[in-house]
């Protein structure tokens, strides 16, 4: 998988703006004005997510990170899934150290803006309106201060001036080394994930029915716990084939969701993504309602969506589950590409 290193302000939990933990060293903006935008990048959201940031802006221009170096292509917006391994000065001083990681990680090409749709409650306190990279909370790690230990090098053949560096890249030796123990220290390591909550309380009630079946738990822990690769191959195809249909069309960016897209004269369509197989379909369908109802109430979403699967839906039942909620369903459909179908 690639790794991409992201440089932000030494904190000790990362968990909202506190004056006991004041961001230290990340550049010229956390020095002069206490605070920063990476504060919340370690706060468990709402939404079972932690939106990391890190600065891209040099001077007056918003620069791109570019993903076609780690594996996409080169009109993606988004790669995933990345493994993003934090780094910070330590005490805001020289050297730089790893403080923690998310693994199986969405990273945007562009920076991504809440909108308004603050993911937390600390978020919106603290007004950060933007975001970098997406992780599931369980792919998220923070190293408690005491065992920041792997520290990086300066010169050639290291990270620079940027907040990011595509360390798969370095020819030097001794940062070949230092790239295997991180990635060694991330697959080895057995610290929880971050447990810190967005403050404030969601004032959402808890769900019943909490029990599942065998079945769809090892459906949820094989698709949904990480974000799968055949996620994005589904995804890439299904772009590819929308563009060759309709030359016109564009990919506005997403917030939580996978996928959104319109076409000139018609309404925007909200998409969820779900690997599937023959045995799974109908868990994947159910997972999708689940996260498109939860998009459709938190974003007052009014526009289709529509759940994309890897497997023709032939059951009954299965199709009803999803067009009598309102719900489209599309999968591939051999050298046809893929087949769209909508309620009635």
């Amino acid at each position: 998988m690639p790794v991409l290193f992201c440089n932000i302000a030494w904190m000790k939990h990362y968990a909202g703006r506190n004056a006991k933990d004041p961001p230290l060293g990340g550049g010229g903006f956390p020095r002069s004005e206490g605070y920063c935008a990476e504060e919340c990048n370690f706060v468990r959201c709402e939404d079972e997510y932690v939106y990391g940031h890190f600065e891209t802006i040099k001077g007056e221009r918003d620069r791109q990170v570019r993903i076609e170096r780690l594996g996409a292509g080169r009109r993606d917006d988004f790669l995933d899934p990345v493994d993003i391994v934090w780094t910070a000065p330590i005490q805001g001083n020289d050297p730089r150290a790893v403080v923690g990681w998310s693994r199986n990680a969405r990273l945007y090409r562009w920076r991504q803006h809440f909108n308004g749709l603050f993911p937390s409650n600390r978020h919106r306190k603290d007004g950060i309106t933007s975001f970098r990279v997406r992780a599931r909370a369980e792919d998220v790690v923070l190293l408690p201060p005491d065992q920041r230990t792997l520290k990086l090098s300066r010169g050639s053949g290291w990270s620079g001036q940027a907040s990011w560096w595509y360390a798969d890249d370095t020819a030097d030796p001794d940062a070949i080394r230092f790239v295997a123990d991180v990635k060694a220290l991330m697959d080895g390591h057995r610290l929880p994930p971050v447990q810190a909550r967005g403050g404030g309380g969601s004032g959402r009630k808890g769900r019943a029915g909490a029990a599942a079946s065998e079945a769809y738990r090892r459906y949820v822990g094989k698709y949904e716990v990480r974000i799968h690769p055949r996620h994005h191959k589904l995804q890439e195809r299904f772009k590819v084939f929308l563009g060759n249909r309709h030359p016109r069309i564009a990919f506005p960016s997403c917030f939580r969701d996978d996928l959104r897209y319109v076409v000139r004269g018609e309404p925007e369509v909200m998409v969820e993504i779900k690997p599937s197989d023959p045995a799974t379909v109908r868990f994947a369908i159910r997972t999708a309602i689940g996260q498109l109802l939860d998009y459709r109430q938190h974003q007052q979403w009014t526009g289709p969506q529509l759940i994309l699967l890897e497997t023709e839906v032939t059951n009954a039942d299965d199709l009803r589950l999803a067009f009598d909620n309102g719900f489209g369903l599309a999968w591939p459909d051999g050298a046809k590409g893929f087949k769209i179908c909508w309620p009635g």
